[in-house]
């Protein structure tokens, strides 16, 4: 039980900060208070469960295998929510590499720092990365060819395409210090 009670403290810790941020943002941000919570709002509710899930396997070290699960739904709320503020549905075709696998990577890192666990950290950690590079060659692909969103993002190839660089290359790097053993 001692060996895991630092990465639940930072998992309890991490979830109170995200509450407190969001409380104190509808307290402090005037225009917060009048969003029609019905339209926008609705993520909320997908977010939640998410949310609980990871405070259970925080809380209980047994139950470390819910992060994944969590995450995962945590995921897929917050690109529902930026979908829903946008009205960019359509780029569900690439952002779907966001939620699985990029939420299994987060749940795993989760569960890493959990159950104290540097090995599910670094594969968490890799599978996010992955899952966000997989996301930036697919929305370079949609959005700069099919334009499947319909809405011109002028800016996509010179921005995704600096950012693929530049994750690309934070991977190489950071495989290459890592042990050999690690790798």
């Amino acid at each position: 039980m001692e060996r895991t009670a630092g990465g639940q403290a930072i998992v309890m810790g991490v979830i109170l900060i995200v509450i407190g941020t969001i409380y104190l943002a509808i307290e402090f941000i005037p225009r917060l208070r009048d969003i029609d919570v019905a339209h926008y709002g609705w993520p909320v509710f997908v977010i939640v469960p998410g949310l609980v899930l990871i405070g259970v396997a925080g809380a209980i070290p047994e139950a470390s295998g819910l992060c994944v699960p969590g995450a995962i739904v945590i995921m897929a709320g917050l690109v529902l929510g930026i979908q829903n503020v946008f009205n960019l549905f359509a780029t569900a075709t690439y952002t779907w590499a966001l939620v699985v696998p990029g939420g299994v990577g987060l749940g795993m890192w989760l569960q890493g720092l959990v159950n104290e666990s540097p090995g599910l950290r670094l594969s968490g950690a890799q599978t996010m990365g992955a899952a966000f590079i997989l996301f930036l060659l697919s929305a370079l692909f949609f959005e700069s060819i099919t334009h499947v969103s319909g809405v011109r993002f002028p800016f996509l190839v010179r921005l995704l395409l600096p950012l693929l660089f530049i994750v690309v290359g934070i991977v190489v790097v950071a495989r290459r210090s890592m042990p050999a053993s690690v790798r």
